[in-house]
């Protein structure tokens, strides 16, 4: 007599695992697409942090005074370097400039600074919190000895 009760109580919670799981499911999804879509802007971050890094490298080992194309050289080691990591930067999002004290002077002299700022617009796999794309933007400053 026992055994038939206890079989009849198993029969009628079978559907309440699957309940559970179906109301839970969204709730763990969101979870776990927002946690993608956070360590995919911050790599995306930092690869720009190393983009910017890399022009600016790129001008104070490569530039002389004058030099007509050292900016244009130097945007496409910015390109190059995210390229490599997978993210494509168009031109108009890098920005270079040298910068003599405040005031800035494209002719990049000796102890001049090199100022090399990157944008890029990241757009979220969950996109149901935002407005639109993320813009992320990085810059990098070196000193041209």
């Amino acid at each position: 007599m026992e055994e038939v009760t206890l079989i009849r109580k198993l029969k009628k919670i079978d559907g309440q695992g699957l309940v559970e799981f179906a109301l839970a499911l969204p709730i763990l999804l969101l979870l776990v697409i927002g946690t993608l879509d956070l360590g995919a802007a911050f790599f995306m971050k930092v690869e720009l942090e190393n983009s910017a890094r890399e022009g600016a490298y790129y001008m104070v080992y490569n530039t002389t005074d004058g030099k007509a194309n050292s900016f244009a050289l130097a945007k496409a080691a910015v390109r190059i370097e995210g390229e490599n990591a997978g993210i494509t930067i168009p031109l108009n999002d890098i920005t270079v400039t040298c910068l003599v004290g405040a005031t800035v002077n494209n002719t990049c002299p000796s102890g001049s600074t090199v100022l090399v700022t990157v944008r890029h617009n990241m757009t979220f796999a969950l996109d149901i919190f935002s407005s639109g794309p993320l813009t992320l933007t990085n810059d990098a400053r070196m000193l041209i000895p």
